[in-house]
């Protein structure tokens, strides 16, 4: 019995991990208009309620900077498209909502290598502590059978 709660212990901790990083219930729509400029709209999922008075973040790729900040209302906020790979931040409280950028009309003037590593140091990580974990109670399993005799 002991087992099957720490195994289920173990995958609610490891799948929790791996989805941490997404804000149950809000959703960020991107849409490209004419001109070079992009509409950004947040709504709740389920009531689809728009988010009103949030913060939204242009943040360039490359070094990180705020290219263009504003507020959405209730029509959602509408932003010019930068010229270089950009993320787009919604700030709600505490937490951040990211999606990559939509390009311009010609294409970005520069471009972002993007690398996914941070997933995989992330399952690795939990991989490793799961393996770690084993190893020690295993360990102990064994140290209290020869307490036992």
């Amino acid at each position: 019995m002991i087992k099957k709660k720490t195994i289920l212990l173990i995958c609610i901790t490891f799948f929790t991990v791996l989805e941490a990083h997404k804000i149950p219930g809000i959703e960020l729509e991107l849409k490209k208009l004419e001109n070079d400029k992009i509409h950004v709209s947040a709504f709740f999922k389920r009531s689809k309620r728009p988010l009103v008075g949030n913060e939204v973040r242009l943040v360039s790729m490359f070094d990180n900077r705020i290219l263009t900040t504003t507020k959405t209302t209730i029509k959602g906020a509408i932003l010019d498209i930068p010229k270089e790979s950009y993320w787009v931040y919604l700030l709600v409280r505490d937490n951040d909502l990211v999606k990559d950028g939509i390009p311009p009309e010609k294409g970005f003037v520069k471009i972002a290598k993007k690398e996914k590593v941070a997933f995989l140091y992330t399952t690795l990580s939990v991989i490793g502590f799961f393996i770690i974990s084993i190893f020690i109670g295993y360990r102990k399993s064994l140290r209290f059978k020869e307490n036992l005799s």
